[in-house]
């Protein structure tokens, strides 16, 4: 049986289960071109036309993310004419959506004659740059921009700031081009956006932590405790955890998730991200959880609530290639939707109990082969090491 997928069936809705509020992912469906975003209904085709049909959720999920970072809206209004559905990925139609973003220039820019800032800016100037950005964000060309555009967000830097800090990039290194007519230098203008929310975990050439984790995560409030022991690099990034967390427990990545460390909240930016929430990718293990006895916190399925503590054993200088590894584990990994730890337990004393009144309908959904004791610790290595590179940290 897979540590990811189990197959299970849907438990019976009349079933008690611990109360809570969910807010699902708008994950990508099977059939992602024929997905609405759920805020305004646009198709999603709008902004992944132009992707091959072998794309994986993942690099769909990526495009989605930048894109609609990129351009968010699909409707706008200049000057008092509506323009209710344009397609963002259509660059003359892009140029109205950006010009939409600033009506405090509209009158100026209507008017062919008019020269001059307004407070300080040159508003044609600033759409030209806006627009350059925007095109590289979308294109990805070059893919220092949104790497930087994540640390900035990842450090709470909402789209607007984000968006002039890239365009401030772009000025510095196209004036000796405008006004000396100097060559322009793309690896000078990549290094600087490098550099861009240089105190971010996220930076391009941060020097490497050099060093294997040891940590222990543990389902909080399971008895008898339900927990995993596993060895990563330090260098790994909270989504690549969050991916690895779900093959160690079996979760199947069907709800949301945080991290929680130092007082602050991290989780995945999706089109709708967790109020108060930094970009999971910008900040890594490492930086978090510094040394042994550290911890943060891992919560998954805002409903049923699953905490996972998660504590640094030890830290090791790292030899050889970077691996992740479950090196020990206790209990197989809850159900989806089993109702939270409570629930679980509810859950596991129907089944062995065969005159218990729910036991026939709890053993029917959860099936005759799930063992609570078991873990497949091998089965769990198997799919982390069929994961690749994306479960080392070195590629997000």
């Amino acid at each position: 049986m897979s540590p990811v997928s189990k197959g299970r069936k849907r438990k019976p809705g009349n079933r008690a289960r611990k109360t809570g509020t969910r807010r699902e992912r708008p994950g990508v469906s099977a059939s992602p071109l024929e997905m609405k975003l759920p805020e305004h209904g646009v198709d999603v085709a709008a902004y992944l036309e132009d992707l091959p049909p072998q794309a994986s959720v993942d690099e769909i999920q990526e495009v989605l993310d930048r894109r609609m970072f990129v351009m968010p809206y699909y409707g706008t209004t200049i000057r008092g004419e509506d323009y209710p559905r344009l397609n963002p990925a259509d660059p003359d139609e892009r140029r109205l959506l950006i010009e939409g973003e600033h009506p405090e220039y509209h009158d100026a820019l209507a008017d062919p004659a008019w020269d001059g800032e307004i407070d300080g800016v040159n508003p044609r100037l600033h759409l030209a740059m806006h627009e350059v950005i925007a095109n590289q964000l979308w294109a990805d060309d070059p893919p220092e921009a949104w790497r930087a555009a994540r640390r900035l967000r990842g450090q709470g830097t909402d789209r607007h700031d984000v968006l002039h800090e890239l365009m401030g990039v772009m000025v510095e290194h196209m004036h000796p081009t405008v006004v000396r007519h100097e060559p322009f230098d793309p690896e000078a203008y990549r290094r600087a956006l490098n550099g861009l929310g240089g105190d971010s975990a996220a930076v391009a050439g941060r020097p490497p932590s050099h060093k294997t984790y040891r940590i222990k995560v543990s389902i909080a409030g399971s008895e008898p405790m339900i927990w995993r022991r596993l060895s990563l690099p330090g260098d790994t990034t909270l989504d690549v955890l969050h991916r690895v967390i779900q093959v160690a427990f079996g979760w199947e990545d069907c709800h949301l998730h945080a991290f929680e460390a130092k007082g602050r909240r991290y989780a995945a930016m999706t089109y709708e991200p967790l109020e108060g929430a930094l970009d999971e990718r910008a900040v890594t293990l490492a930086e978090l959880a510094p040394r042994k006895s550290s911890r943060l916190r891992y919560t998954y399925d805002f409903g049923d609530d699953w905490v996972h503590d998660i504590v640094v054993e030890a830290t090791e200088p790292m030899r050889g290639e970077p691996t992740v590894v479950c090196l020990d584990a206790g209990r197989a990994g809850p159900p989806e939707d089993s109702g939270g730890v409570w629930g679980y337990l509810d859950l596991l004393e129907a089944v062995a109990d065969p005159a218990h009144p729910e036991h026939d309908d709890r053993l029917e959904w959860l099936g005759e082969g799930f063992d609570p004791a078991a873990v497949d610790r091998d089965a769990i290595n198997a799919m982390l090491a069929a994961c690749g590179s994306s479960m080392t940290g070195t590629a997000l």
